[in-house]
């Protein structure tokens, strides 16, 4: 019995003594090296490149033909000043029909007067595209709005329409403002 009650007693006293961190299982799992993105480091020999998005995603934020923000003066300068690089072709505008159909047609309707698979309440007062009386955001009818205003209103979103520059490239975004500026030219019913 004594050398049981030591034994416990030897456990206890040592296992409460603060001699020494003990033993860690993967270390660098607890204590990580914190990397600030794009800033100099020891594990990238060129850390400006090292973190450039992979070829073929969109990167978030980055536009290379389109230098405007979300705000609505950058709205305006954009019908103003955007030019759309991608050439008018009945190709390029059969894509722009294809995509139009995958991400505005449920809202837009098919010939851009509204009237999509979506009856929410919310969703109810979209505009037609061809509408030539009521002025929008850019003080003009829609069936006067420019590349740019488009665009825009693609890649940051306009009032219940959510952005879809996560969903869409920029060359995709192009392709559907050209076919809506074909659907803009067919007179509101």
């Amino acid at each position: 019995m004594n050398r049981v009650f030591i034994l416990v007693l030897v456990l206890v006293v040592s296992s409460c003594s603060n001699s020494g961190p003990g033993y860690e299982f993967m270390p660098n799992m607890y204590r990580s090296p914190s990397l600030e993105t794009y800033g100099q480091n020891s594990v990238f020999s060129d850390s400006l490149n090292a973190r450039k998005p992979v070829k073929g995603t969109i990167a978030r934020n980055y536009l290379s033909t389109f230098y405007y923000d979300g705000t609505l003066s950058d709205y305006l300068d954009a019908g103003n000043n955007a030019i759309n690089p991608i050439d008018n072709t009945e190709a390029n505008i059969n894509d722009g029909k294809k995509l139009y159909s995958m991400f505005c047609k449920h809202c837009h309707g098919e010939f851009g007067a509204g009237g999509g698979s979506i009856t929410h309440p919310i969703y109810s007062a979209i505009p037609h595209y061809n509408e030539a009386k009521l002025l929008r955001r850019a003080n003009l009818p829609m069936s006067e709005l420019k590349p740019g205003h488009i665009f825009h209103a693609i890649t940051y979103g306009l009032n219940a329409m959510g952005p879809h520059s996560s969903q869409l490239s920029e060359e995709e975004r192009w392709k559907i403002v050209l076919y809506v500026q074909e659907l803009q030219k067919y007179s509101a019913e």
